[in-house]
């Protein structure tokens, strides 16, 4: 019988078959990645709703128009995508639209900011990441990405850092009823590549990730930052996905 992949972290072992990522301070800086998108959404919504919605979209959002700084307890840097498209939506009614009209916009605007970004924006990976994907794809493990963003924005990401090719999925919150804390987005991801939750890690760096990642029934949880209070959970926690080695 063939063995099944494993990672070590720390001193752990864990048994699985599939490692999915959290994208925004997991494999990419998420200080950096969110200051790009305040300043290509706040100009999509100027351009197509006005300076007023805009400003009421920055202040929502937690972002500073000035110096598009983000609040990371705000909406932008923590809402998914639903959610955050919601914000946008309320931002552009409060002119007078009705609902549905400002939903249009709101979604018009977004899918602006999300092609200006695909030409625009080039993020990194962490130091380290690179290398550390590249030896789980070696070990025989499959590797994802889940999360409270944008699937194809991961993907394309992803493609600038030459190392999509490692990758078997690729999933957002706009792809499921409900992003994290639900697990909806970590079981999806888990049946596009006919795998079971209790055979994939969920690697993130927030307590939502924790959150879930248990609510998924992963085999692991890893989170990749010593700030956020995961110790009611069965979490292992490091500095970066360096730090995850193939077994």
């Amino acid at each position: 019988m063939k063995k099944m992949p494993k990672i070590l972290v720390k001193d752990e072992i864990i048994e699985c078959k599939l490692v999915l990522f959290d994208l925004d301070g997991t494999l990419v800086d998420r200080d950096y990645r969110n200051k790009a998108l305040a300043k290509t959404r706040y100009a999509a919504i100027k351009g197509i709703a006005g300076d007023e919605a805009a400003e009421r979209w920055a202040e929502f959002s937690g972002v500073d128009p000035e110096s598009f700084e983000v609040d990371d307890n705000g909406p932008l840097s923590k809402a998914p995508r639903k959610e955050d498209l919601t914000v946008a939506t309320t931002a552009i009614w409060l002119d007078g639209l009705n609902w549905f009209q400002a939903k249009e916009l709101a979604t018009k605007a977004y899918a602006a900011a999300d092609a200006e970004q695909s030409k625009s924006f080039k993020a990194k990976l962490i130091h380290g990441t690179g290398k550390a994907l590249e030896e789980m794809h070696s070990a025989g493990l499959m590797l994802g990405i889940a999360t409270n963003g944008s699937g194809k924005t991961a993907k394309e990401i992803m493609e600038f850092n030459h190392v999509d090719g490692l990758f078997d999925v690729f999933i957002g919150a706009d792809e499921v009823a409900e992003g994290k804390p639900e697990p909806d987005m970590i079981i999806e991801a888990c049946n596009r590549v006919n795998m079971k939750p209790g055979e994939s890690v969920y690697v993130g760096d927030e307590l939502v990730d924790a959150i879930a990642g248990t609510g998924a029934g992963v085999a692991g949880i890893v989170i990749v930052s010593h700030e956020p209070d995961v110790s009611g959970y069965s979490a292992v926690v490091i500095d970066s996905v360096a730090g995850i080695r193939a077994g």
